[in-house]
């Protein structure tokens, strides 16, 4: 069965392109992976990475199988770098402009009509949107949120809109642009509350959901089995595989992204339920089709691309 991760990142800026795709290369081969989806990030919640498309196109070249998708940076116009990004060899364009962090950084999320003018650009011409929109609810309670997730800036608090905002902003988009074609990273953070997601992939036949973990993900889909493998029965054409690993796979990144690897294939297709992390996640198997994983693992990444 050919598999694809969809979803990673180049976040070591400290690693040349050689070592970056010699790190894919043996995570694909490890893996069965046909190759990888480059997903630049030209600003995270720490610092701008100036370079990171050039980058991303650069180790795809050297990472066979692969495609990238480009991140417009916040100096300049959204649709002019959206065309030229694609002019270059992107497949589409990568947007986290509704993490938290990123808003509060620069004050605006997908209400804004920068992004406004990239939504209708992007419709128009076909232009395929991975995009993070909120957190997991937690790390809006700063009593109950990891220390890691605390040092990294993702916990919130009453200066940052809720998670419910964010919400209702991206699904304001998808209202005004109900042909866009969409894949919101992580499950759109709606694995506590499957309905909803449901409802709006009934609602847009060009939405996607990347299910990419945070592990909790998993554990919150684990929680409703009967109702969560129903959604993926239903929509397993609109469904994509990814790990967010970054481009240094080694050591506890290795290890960590081995583990969620596992903790997927355990839901997807596993046949007994299992926990992970000394407990911390259960997860129950939905059992799906090897017709329906071969979507979700391969042919749906290659249909959001148009390939």
């Amino acid at each position: 069965m050919k598999k694809i991760d969809f979803h990673v990142h180049l976040d070591c800026d400290d690693i040349t392109v050689e070592e970056s795709a010699r790190y894919f290369n043996d995570m694909c081969e490890r893996k069965g992976y046909e190759g990888v989806g480059l997903m630049a990030l030209t600003h995270d919640s720490e610092m701008f990475h100036p370079y990171c498309n050039e980058r991303a196109l650069a180790i795809k070249k050297l990472v066979p199988g692969s495609y990238a998708f480009g991140s417009p940076h916040h100096d300049a116009d959204f649709v002019a770098q959206t065309e030229e990004l694609m002019s270059r060899g992107f497949s589409g364009i990568k947007l986290l402009g509704g993490k938290p962090s990123q808003y509060r950084i620069f004050g605006y999320s997908y209400e804004h009509e920068r992004y406004e003018a990239l939504f209708a650009y992007a419709e128009k011409y076909g232009v395929p949107l991975m995009v993070h929109n909120a957190d997991p609810l937690v790390h809006w309670d700063m009593e109950k949120a990891s220390p890691a997730v605390i040092a990294k800036g993702w916990a919130y608090d009453e200066n940052i809109p809720s998670q419910e905002w964010f919400f209702q902003i991206v699904e304001a988009v998808l209202a005004r642009h109900p042909h866009l074609k969409i894949a919101l990273a992580h499950f759109g953070f709606y694995s506590d509350n499957v309905a909803r997601a449901d409802a709006l992939m009934q609602i847009y036949p060009n939405l996607y959901m990347d299910i990419t973990p945070a592990p909790p993900i998993y554990h919150q889909l684990s929680q409703t089995p009967a109702v969560s493998e129903a959604f993926f029965r239903r929509y397993h054409d609109r469904i994509l595989f990814g790990t967010d690993v970054d481009n240094k796979i080694e050591g506890r990144v290795r290890e960590y992204n081995d583990m969620k690897t596992e903790m997927i294939a355990t839901f997807l297709e596993g046949s007994e339920p299992r926990t992970f992390r000394d407990g911390k996640y259960s997860i129950t198997p939905i059992h799906l089709e090897p017709e329906m994983l071969a979507n979700i693992y391969y042919r749906n990444a290659m249909r959001f691309i148009g390939k």
